[in-house]
């Protein structure tokens, strides 16, 4: 279990997702999951590791208000405010702050639609399925 302890209760919120390069691999083969887990475990070291992913999913857990204001899509970022990440081979589970309430959300790989790792696109998927 990697975790990260916040100071400051938030987290960064983006409607729609970053700009994506073409030519990116698809979040969803094998070696992508790899690399997905590999760049989360690094947002506990305070590198910034940024997720866009399908909020209505299956198995995604966020909260209705949260889903009702992001129905398609959500991009957080982790590096500074969030706790308790846990990484598995088929998501991840982090505590997050929405509007200063404070969340479990769980994602799974298979609702991952990008993933940026600093600056540096690791993959980037058309709609994933729900």
């Amino acid at each position: 279990m990697w975790r990260r302890r916040a100071g400051i209760a938030g987290v960064l919120l983006l409607a729609g997702s970053l700009t994506t390069h073409a030519g990116a691999e698809p979040c969803s083969t094998a070696a992508k999951r790899i690399d997905m887990t590999a760049s989360l475990r690094r947002a506990a070291e305070d590198r910034p590791v940024n997720i866009t992913f399908a909020t209505k999913a299956r198995g995604v857990k966020l909260p209705a208000a949260v889903i009702e204001t992001y129905p398609e899509e959500i991009t957080i970022i982790l590096q500074h405010e969030f706790d308790r990440l846990v990484v598995t081979d088929d998501g991840f589970e982090v505590g997050i702050w929405f509007n200063r309430k404070y969340a479990r959300v769980t994602v799974p790989f298979d609702a991952v639609r990008a993933l940026w790792d600093g600056t540096v696109q690791m993959c980037a998927d058309g709609q994933p399925e729900q």
